[in-house]
């Protein structure tokens, strides 16, 4: 390798870690052009590739750099990750097993497994797989992060929120595991806490474009449920006029008590949410205000819940994945 080279790799690495994936990829090709024959080289613009949301560049290089090296894990486990962002799970979960056959000793192939597997719902190999990561290295944050995804991926809530939460005792601002706990809430159908989770996950990590994403889905679902409640207010109101004007008194405290339910259920629903995430919510409401031009009741409820259901789960994290890592 010419000199200077190996200290761009460097530098190239160090600009992934920081999500400059565009300013990597760039700086690799150029080294690349020079030194063709750089495992490393190619494994890193794997890397900057993934990170910058390019599966298929990611795996083309990757293959580069196991032709040049047969030997060695990493390609293999930059290609099981490229393959999970493409839905191509069965391929990443026999790229994976490639990784660990050619290092059964080492925690990141196994986490790449786990990973793999949990994306191909194979649940007994995912739990296996972080199982062994465990036992090679038990104070690894993101081999927790790992075992939480694999539990959740299996439905058990109360698992995926432990290992998350073990997880963050051992790195307490690990962006990816307050990402889980995130969507640990949302599928416990608890969108206020899942927004919260997420936008301290932003914070934490304010280039990672999932976790803001996720933040809108989380407050999307908090907006259904407020229009719902809007709705259900309105009915509550006029029924309860009525039975005003007819005199009818079991009738008035009926729709009275209902009313004051729901009305309560709703602030409740908003305080639970933190500043930031209130004013993002406001936010929100105005801009579907505007889209929907300020339609209210039932067509607005439907097409909104049309909406949040079309922008589908909450993502979990890929472009930091330890199982990426040399």
């Amino acid at each position: 390798m010419p000199e200077g080279h190996g200290a761009d790799l460097s530098r190239a690495s160090v600009m992934i870690d920081l999500g400059r994936y565009r300013d990597a990829a760039r700086l690799l090709a150029t080294v690349l052009a020079g030194s063709p024959a750089s495992s490393r080289g190619w494994c890193l613009l794997s890397r900057a590739h993934l990170g910058d949301g390019n599966a298929p560049e990611a795996v083309a290089a990757a293959a580069r750099a196991s032709a040049l090296d047969p030997a060695d894990d990493w390609p293999f486990r930059l290609v099981s990750t490229a393959l999970i962002g493409m839905g191509q799970t069965a391929d990443a979960v026999r790229a994976a097993q490639e990784a660990r056959k050619l290092a059964p000793h080492f925690w990141r192939s196994h986490v790449c497994l786990a990973q793999a597997a949990t994306a191909d719902g194979q649940h007994d190999l995912a739990a296996q797989a972080a199982e062994t990561a465990l036992s090679l290295a038990p104070d690894v944050a993101d081999i927790h992060v790992t075992a939480g995804k694999a539990a959740l991926s299996r439905g058990d809530l109360a698992a995926a929120r432990a290992w998350q939460e073990s997880a963050l005792a051992i790195e307490p601002t690990h962006s990816g595991a307050i990402n889980e706990l995130g969507r640990i809430s949302l599928r416990s159908r608890d969108a206020a806490a899942a927004a919260g989770h997420f936008l301290h996950a932003a914070r934490t990590s304010p280039g990672t474009g999932v976790f803001g994403r996720n933040t809108e889905l989380a407050l999307s679902r908090v907006a259904l449920r407020l229009a719902t409640s809007v709705a259900l207010i309105a009915a509550e109101a006029a029924c309860l006029i009525l039975a005003l004007l007819t005199g009818n008194v079991p009738l008035v405290v009926l729709f009275a008590i209902l009313l004051v339910a729901v009305a309560t259920r709703a602030s409740l629903e908003i305080r639970r949410l933190p500043p930031e995430g209130r004013r993002h919510l406001r936010r929100l409401i105005s801009a579907r205000r505007a889209q929907l031009g300020g339609s209210i009741g039932a067509a607005t409820i439907g097409r909104a819940t049309a909406r949040t259901r079309g922008q589908g789960h909450a993502q979990t994290t890929q472009a930091g994945n330890e199982a990426a890592r040399g």
